[in-house]
């Protein structure tokens, strides 16, 4: 009886118990569709992923920012996926203690500013563009870039959908956009004149984790950078007949926008060095933070580093 009992406590004791999902959430952006391939090809249970050494990972994509902001924001989110100057601003104005664990992609030619080739910068000119923090700084970095002055022209918000449209009907003279908008201009005759290229690393998608979370499940998102991500970016980049009707479905592009937009965007690859890292990111970190407190986007710089 006595080693009866003595082994049942070796077997309990042996035991971990299973510690709850962390919770991360995205949109539908291409940029964060490698973690939903590598979602669908394991066919998980309940979107739950399991990681091993009772790691569990819950993943869920969002249709819009807006909802991921809200989640993470009351706690229902562990982590998610933004472009930075959504974290920065989420940061800004929660004081919530986030982190950013890695570098998911880089804008490498997917935003781009486009005219038609008739313009003629010596005339005062008109630029439409997204009224969103991303789309303003995208502005006044592609200003900045063409070495326009501010009397040359003026800035006219429009919302996506009509930037096609508005560009060639000639509402607006210069568009700042991105895909599938710009292979839509490029096809009816527009011209680019600059892209993302050479704004190498200021336009990406980051990882931001609640460091309390970073801090007691390390493991689980080292799984993820260096196991799960890379097999669904293999599945991104040379996708087969069901990655490709999954991607369709999700981002509502076509194969041939998909594929454009593909490549206009730069993944990292391998491990993401922390001392590289922040040289890379401190820099973009403090210019963004910049913008936005000049143009009133947020009130006080916010404090995001990497996580460590």
């Amino acid at each position: 009886m006595r080693s009866l009992f003595l082994s049942a406590i070796l077997l309990l004791t042996g035991c971990q118990p299973v510690q709850p999902p962390v919770n991360l959430a995205g949109n539908t952006w291409l940029g964060y569709q490698p973690l939903y391939l590598a979602l669908a090809e394991r066919d998980c249970a309940d979107c739950i992923l399991e990681l091993g050494d009772n790691q569990q990972l819950q993943v869920t994509m969002l249709p819009s920012t807006t909802q991921v902001l809200r989640l993470l924001s009351t706690g229902q989110l562990d982590a998610a996926m933004l472009t930075l100057d959504e974290a920065l601003t989420f940061q800004s104005e929660t004081d919530i203690d986030i982190c950013i664990a890695s570098i998911l992609s880089y804008s490498n030619g997917v935003d781009a500013v486009l005219t038609l080739p008739d313009f003629n910068p010596g005339n005062p000119f008109q630029i439409g563009y997204e009224e969103t923090a991303l789309g303003g700084y995208m502005l006044r970095r592609s200003v900045e870039l063409a070495g326009w002055s501010a009397g040359q022209f003026s800035a006219r918000s429009l919302v996506p959908r009509r930037h096609v449209q508005a560009l060639l009907e000639r509402e607006v003279d210069v568009v700042i956009t991105y895909e599938p908008y710009v292979s839509q201009l490029l096809k009816a005759g527009a011209v680019v004149l600059l892209d993302s290229r050479q704004l190498p690393g200021e336009v990406i998608d980051v990882l931001v984790v609640r460091r309390q979370i970073w801090q007691q499940r390390q493991q689980l998102f080292a799984l993820l950078r260096e196991d799960i991500w890379p097999k669904g970016l293999a599945r991104l980049q040379q996708p087969d007949t069901a990655a490709l009707a999954l991607l369709s479905r999700n981002t509502q592009l076509s194969p041939e926008e998909l594929q454009q937009a593909l490549a206009g965007m730069a993944f990292p690859t391998g491990e993401q060095d922390p001392k590289q890292l922040a040289e890379r990111l401190t820099p973009v970190i403090d210019r963004m933070n910049q913008y936005l407190l000049h143009t009133a986007h947020i009130h006080k710089a916010a404090n995001l580093g990497l996580c460590r």
